[in-house]
């Protein structure tokens, strides 16, 4: 272990509180629970983070050190090592770090919020980072993290949902309640906008990623076996009575293909350098 490294996981030590808010703590659990399943069940994750590591690996310096932020149970790490000196690791869930940590791929481990990272400043050189921004409440101050311990020029690369994700999910749904059935998704230009204010010089791309499910059932087994079934604010027990269910599934229906029923996500990819 380095001596920042030793640094960084003595300050995590000494904020056994976390997670710090309500919503951390259930998008914390969430994410324990889906620990075991997650890997086999993230296609979405897979398809976005494979696309964010090609631009990587055209860039990326090889005497580095590389944070993955967000890095649920390790499952980039034999990748990720390949384009780094000195592969660090960092997740709001315990139990999605411990299954990275049976990989042994990192040299640094450490539970944390993005938006307080136990890390000194000017330590990283990269910070990898897919899907991990949505589920926070506070995307300026996670930018101003990163944009704290990236060394001078240092890079990011990150990926996040932005508005019209889920559209068929939430228009289904519209034609039943008014509750509150998934995550709220910020307009790309308002994620821009945050990191840009921070400083950071940034090429983005704005990427379709459609999936398909036979069934709606088979859909909603989906968010639970990722953790992705936490939606703050939602007024109902679960996604309803048998009744409601019924309604939503029909409606669904009208969005149906050959290749099944779709779901489609808006995904924000983004390269971004500091400038200091």
């Amino acid at each position: 272990m380095s001596a920042v490294c030793a640094e960084a996981s003595k300050a995590a030590d000494l904020t056994p509180q976390l997670p710090t808010t309500n919503a951390d703590n259930m998008v914390s659990r969430h994410f324990d629970k889906a620990a075991q399943s997650y890997q086999s069940a993230a296609r979405l994750q897979q398809q976005v983070a494979a696309d964010l590591l090609a631009k990587l690996s055209a860039a990326a310096k090889q005497h580095s050190r590389l944070l993955d932020m967000g890095c649920g149970p390790g499952w980039l790490h034999p990748t990720l090592k390949n384009y780094c000196a000195e592969l660090w690791a960092a997740d709001l869930s315990a139990e999605m770090l411990t299954q990275a940590k049976t990989l042994q791929h990192a040299s640094c481990y450490l539970q944390a919020d993005a938006a307080a990272l136990p890390i000194p400043a000017k330590s990283l050189d990269i910070i990898f980072s897919s899907l991990m921004l949505q589920w926070c409440p506070k995307p300026a101050a996670v930018f101003a993290e990163f944009y704290r311990v990236l060394k001078d020029d240092g890079s990011l690369y990150l990926t996040t949902l932005v508005t019209d994700s889920m559209a068929e999910f939430r228009q289904s749904w519209a034609e039943v309640d008014n509750h509150n059935h998934q995550l709220t998704f910020l307009p790309a230009a308002e994620v821009l906008a945050a990191a840009s204010a921070q400083g950071f010089v940034c090429r983005s791309e704005l990427i379709t990623y459609p999936l398909f499910y036979s069934d709606v059932r088979s859909l909603a087994r989906s968010f639970k076996q990722i953790g992705a079934n936490y939606v703050a604010g939602r007024t109902d027990a679960g996604l309803g009575g048998k009744k409601r269910w019924r309604q939503f599934a029909e409606a669904y229906e009208q969005f149906r293909t050959e290749q099944g029923l779709p779901l489609s996500y808006q995904v924000l990819q983004i390269v971004a350098t500091k400038r200091s």
